[in-house]
């Protein structure tokens, strides 16, 4: 055997699922991939038995070899993706260490609600990643109660917070925080919050709604969820004005997840139709033709839509606005979803007019077929992203790439979703053979591909030798699928992973200091 056979079996070269090159990831590239990705539905080619094995032997290998950087990357996927899953599985197994120094130090930067530290212990009790809690554990989650719960989450959350502390029974002699016990434990109503609830819900099931209910729903962001099930015994314009003065005091993932609800007060023409979803199968939906949305209702939940530090706080992933987008029949709740992503955008990538930006969306049969929710596919979030980068940049120029490749004609003053539309729209076959972008690349500094990551041909062949790059390029691959491979190991080829629109901030990073998603992650200090 050959010296050079020898050599080419002992490298880090694989091939793609489709007989392409590529090359393996490191393993602190894997762990990145991991935790900015998520579990989700694995790839197009993968089972769910081969995507939840691969987590184990991430985790366990993790847990050998590196947890201070996992724990780094679980934070990170956290706080800059919004992915919850993965990173509260990565703090079980952390609390199997004897030295629970960095499970202490994580927990709190991951768990950011009640549901979160449910799921945490339900996770750590029912799985066979550690036998039990044990009273370290416990006290971790008995301090981040003490130091977390409020009025608001106290009886948002009362029945899963009910089942925490019947397993971690904290023991705080605090006068608020007994309080709150109380409340869960016995139905005590021991704060103002709970007091309220309780009136509001008496008054409307005897078909009042006071001003006085209205200053208490206010106040206390009293939720729909908690107040939708004692309205029936209202006249229909005191239903209305509840639902003004709900909606005006709605958290953001709230007003998004219940912007049909709102339709629904005040549809005037409805429809049964028949849908279809990959998990549900077939389903009768009742479609809204019209509605009649009193104006300062309208406004007002507009406003609160574009209100852009209200949808960063909420860590929401740009999933479930896309997907309210595809919901809702009330065109000014369409066109304020599309000025978020504007903004948004705007905000992320308001990178110098000085640059040159080549944005390439893969729109193959495998974008199309492997879903990142129940109704959207990783081609509607390439779709959208590739759209968010030609908003916010004008001067970029979009392709679609598939099988062929094509311009997509994206016109500055258009929303998102038409240029969304007009990319997935775009006639380039089901293939994957990115390295036919090429053929409209024009010197541009920047070329970013937006894909699932799977390659069949050698792109990053024709990258290196292409003549017309200029010095300091990058390839920007962003990945929204784990598959454990890359196009290159050269250094002017740059990978990010994840959902987030905040990942248009990390390709401005490396745009202007050359950075990376793994450099992102080591700077997080523990």
């Amino acid at each position: 055997m050959s010296i050079e056979k020898i050599n080419r079996m002992t490298s880090n070269e694989t091939i793609t699922y489709e007989g392409g090159k590529a090359y393996r990831l490191s393993f602190t590239e894997q762990l990145a991939e991991f935790f900015c990705l998520g579990l989700l539905n694995g790839n197009f080619y993968q089972s769910e038995e081969e995507v939840l094995q691969n987590a184990r032997e991430l985790y366990e290998r993790a847990m050998a070899e590196c947890p201070e950087f996992a724990t780094k990357a679980a934070i990170y996927g956290n706080n800059f993706n919004s992915l919850k899953l993965v990173p509260t599985i990565w703090l079980v197994y952390l609390s199997t260490l004897d030295d629970k120094t960095l499970f202490k130090k994580a927990f709190p930067r991951i768990i950011r609600n009640p549901k979160m530290l449910y799921d945490f212990m339900e996770i750590a009790r029912k799985s066979n990643i550690r036998t039990g809690l044990g009273r370290s554990v416990k006290k971790t989650m008995n301090e981040w109660l003490f130091n977390h719960l409020n009025e608001y989450q106290a009886s948002r959350n009362k029945g899963k917070l009910a089942e925490i502390i019947k397993v971690t029974r904290p023991s705080f002699q605090d006068e608020t925080f007994q309080n709150y016990m109380k409340y869960i434990a016995k139905d005590e109503l021991t704060f103002d919050r709970a007091i309220a609830l309780k009136e509001v819900i008496q008054s409307l099931q005897s078909g009042q709604y006071t001003e006085e209910d209205s200053q208490k729903v206010f106040a206390y962001r009293l939720q729909l969820e908690e107040l939708k099930h004692s309205i029936r015994a209202l006249s229909a314009d005191d239903k209305k004005r509840l639902y003004y003065d709900m909606y005006n005091g709605l958290n953001y993932a709230a007003l998004i997840l219940n912007l049909v609800a709102l339709e629904r007060v005040y549809a005037t023409k409805t429809e049964k139709v028949r849908k279809y979803s990959s998990k549900r199968g077939y389903y009768d939906y009742t479609q809204i033709i019209e509605t009649v949305i009193p104006d300062e209702v309208l406004d007002m939940v507009s406003k609160r839509i574009k209100d852009i530090d209200m949808y960063r706080k909420s860590n929401m992933l740009p999933f479930a606005l896309l997907n309210a987008e595809k919901m809702v029949a009330t065109p000014e709740f369409k066109s304020a979803i599309a000025d978020v992503f504007k903004i948004a955008a705007n905000e992320a990538f308001n990178i110098s007019k000085d640059n040159s930006v080549f944005v390439a969306v893969d729109t193959s049969a495998s974008m199309s077929g492997t879903h990142v929710t129940e109704h959207l596919t990783c081609a509607d979030v390439a779709c959208l992203f590739g759209s968010m980068i030609k908003k916010a940049y004008h001067p970029a120029n979009v392709v679609a790439v598939a099988t062929s490749c094509q311009p997509v004609n994206l016109v500055a003053q258009e929303d998102i979703f038409t240029m969304s539309r007009k990319i997935a729209q775009t006639d380039v076959g089901f293939g994957t053979y990115f390295g036919k972008i090429m053929k409209y690349y024009n010197g541009e500094k920047y070329v970013i591909l937006i894909t699932d990551s799977e390659q069949a041909d050698n792109l990053e062949g024709r990258w290196l030798k292409e003549k017309k790059r200029p010095k300091g390029s990058k390839l920007i691959v962003w990945q929204l699928q784990p598959y454990r491979i890359k196009i290159s190991q050269d250094p002017s080829v740059v990978y990010i992973r994840g959902y987030s629109d905040r990942n248009l901030g990390l390709i401005k990073q490396i745009i202007e200091s050359d950075g990376d998603q793994i450099a992102e992650i080591e700077k997080i200090e523990l």
